[in-house]
């Protein structure tokens, strides 16, 4: 924080700028805070943004001043286009955001009143970035952007297909609760068939056992037969499910099918176009090189940190996935030590799965991730270690990608680690 605070000198010109959907309020004040304009609005287009350079130029000359640093909440997606225009402008040395938590805590600050304005968030803004409270805001380009969007693109896409999987678990628990049981797979080839054309115990109770077998039989390309079809059967005759309703439930349920399919073949086309796009980074050919970590890992780990060169150490990286630790204690209490999660939450998620798959199919990190639940002191739980290994995967790949190595089995657990695995394994 220190080092942001020194940033700001008093050759510092400070513009706080609250955005909002078609106009944003603006404040522009010296290193004091104090206004050397009145607040004004502009409007979210090319005009209103030539008005705000023009009074930032304005004010810089008037009042001699060198430097001018932007800030705005980075919230939702209003401020991209504003963003975007700053970031190109000359005359802009600094665009910065600021945490709107940190806005609603440190709004009654200045006047001790709880009301909230467009006009006094702004000013909020301006102070907060004259204390130091702000943080550098990275706009992805080329490549790196292409990944980002995808990223966010695949990640609205399992939110939707997640959404429609619940809506069709919702209508069997009513209608067919005995299903679920029968098919751990809901989405399996086997059981869409089912819910295709017969997806009520009545439909099934209709069949004869061996025609059910018979449908099970093709549907499955012979891999189901005459124990799936009585298993079927008997939940059928017993279902205690809704009979009610039952021609109209028949349509909502093919609607789900027909709205998963859709998101399926979307998300294929998102994954290819990701391969696609690592395979422009050049640094695919590094991860890939460590089991366990695919094109879509790679790709979205990409398109939420953006370009790795712009990071020092992999801390940082852990900070902006909000996986750094943080400890509540306090005089003799020592409060468990817990991750933030102040950070992004997609990169979050990805570095869990991460942790998943190289777990399945990475020598090293199954032997870590054992090593984590089994170790004599502060053993961790299953979700834990997979976190844990997660984030070390997280490390390696900031390696590879840092200074363009491929993976090193010998490399990926350190002299110390591995003695500690022995260790644990002799005793």
């Amino acid at each position: 924080m220190q080092d942001k605070i020194l940033r700001i000198t008093t050759t510092t010109l400070i513009v706080g700028v609250d955005v909002a959907k078609e106009d944003h309020w603006c404040r522009i004040t010296d290193c004091r805070g104090v206004d050397l304009i009145k607040p004004f609005r502009i409007y979210n287009n090319i005009n209103g943004f030539e008005i705000l350079t023009r009074n930032i130029i304005k004010c810089r000359d008037k009042n001699k001043l060198s430097k001018v640093i932007v800030g705005m909440e980075p919230s939702g997606h209003y401020w991209k286009a504003l963003g975007w225009h700053l970031k190109l402008n000359e005359n802009i040395d600094e665009l910065v955001g600021v945490n709107p938590y940190h806005v609603k805590k440190s709004k009654e600050l200045d006047d001790n009143s709880p009301t909230k304005s467009d006009k006094k968030d702004a000013q909020t803004i301006a102070r907060l970035i004259r204390d130091g409270r702000y943080f550098d805001v990275y706009l992805p380009e080329d490549v790196y952007a292409e990944l980002r969007v995808l990223t966010n693109t695949r990640s609205q896409y399992l939110k939707k297909k997640k959404s429609a999987k619940c809506a069709l678990i919702a209508v069997l628990d009513e209608y067919f609760p005995e299903y679920e049981k029968t098919f751990k797979n809901l989405l399996g080839k086997t059981s869409t068939y089912i819910l295709r054309h017969y997806p009520l115990p009545g439909d099934i109770v209709n069949l004869k056992l061996e025609q059910l077998a018979n449908k099970l039989y093709n549907a499955s390309n012979g891999k189901e037969g005459i124990k799936r079809a009585k298993t079927l059967h008997e939940a059928a005759e017993q279902s205690v499910g809704v009979r009610e309703g039952t021609e109209s439930i028949k349509i909502k349920i093919d609607c789900l099918l027909d709205e998963i399919e859709f998101m399926d073949k979307k998300l294929e086309k998102i994954e290819k176009m990701m391969e696609a796009k690592m395979a422009d980074t050049e640094l695919n050919e590094y991860f890939e090189s460590m089991k366990g970590i695919g094109a879509v890992i790679s790709a979205v780990f990409l398109g939420e940190i953006g370009d790795v060169s712009r990071f020092d150490n992999w801390k940082q990286v852990r900070r902006l996935a909000g996986l750094n630790l943080a400890e509540q204690s306090s005089g003799k209490h020592k409060g468990k030590t817990k991750i933030t999660k102040r950070g992004r939450p997609m990169l979050r998620n990805i570095l869990y799965l991460a942790g998943v798959t190289t777990v399945n199919h990475n020598s090293e990190m199954r032997q870590l991730y054992s090593y984590l639940l089994k170790r004599p002191s502060n053993q961790l739980k299953k979700n834990q270690a997979l976190i844990a290994v997660g984030l070390k995967v997280m490390r390696i790949m900031f390696y590879m990608a840092k200074n363009k190595e491929k993976y090193d089995a010998n490399k990926a657990l350190g002299e110390a680690r591995i003695k500690q695995i022995q260790e644990l394994s002799a005793a």
